[in-house]
């Protein structure tokens, strides 16, 4: 037969497998609340030049979607606005290392429990920069458009305004319920 480790704390008395589960549970459960902290530190702030280059890429669509659209049979003066729902967004690389533990106790009269544990640990790859270790970017994600407002001459008639509307949603590959156009008001061009 096979001798248990019984640890013995105050007046309790453990095995010591059981010890070691629920030790590693709460270390899942407080991996688990980890995630409801405040970040410290360690993400990425909000910088004025991200910012600015978030509003570069906007105001270029707008060039580019107003020359488009100008050139559009009825469209005429156009004025394009395009709202923005975040910034440029970072895809840092990650390593991942997996872990798994089975745990099987053979009790007397062939009664058999198992327990399996699978532990997964992630950290981001770090690479020297100017400022010492710096997470490796692997790809940098345009930001993604909230909603184009387009005003036109030609946005009171209904074949002129579904031309622009499916030119917008090709363009910029959003759903034309992200899509508004209005005529532009008599003096406004």
């Amino acid at each position: 037969m096979k001798e248990q480790l019984i640890l013995k704390i105050g007046k309790y008395r453990l095995n010591l497998s059981t010890l070691v589960f629920f030790l590693g549970l709460a270390g899942i459960l407080l991996i688990g609340l980890s995630s409801w902290l405040p970040a410290g530190g360690g993400g990425e702030k909000h910088t004025g030049v991200q910012e600015a280059d978030a509003k570069a890429y906007s105001a270029q669509l707008e060039e580019r979607l107003t020359a488009i659209l100008q050139e559009i049979d009825g469209v005429g003066t156009a004025r394009v606005m395009v709202t923005l729902e975040n910034g440029y967004q970072k895809v840092y690389a990650r390593s991942e290392k997996t872990n798994n533990d089975l745990l099987e106790d053979i009790r007397a009269g062939d009664e058999k429990k198992t327990q399996e544990k699978q532990t997964t640990e992630q950290t981001y790859v770090l690479v020297d920069g100017a400022g010492g270790k710096v997470p490796l970017v692997t790809a940098q994600l345009e930001p993604e458009i909230k909603g184009v407002v387009v005003v036109c001459e030609g946005g009171g008639d209904p074949q002129v305004a579904g031309k622009v509307v499916d030119t917008v949603r090709v363009a910029l590959n959003i759903s034309s319920a992200r899509v508004s156009v209005s005529r532009l008001a008599a003096g406004g061009g």
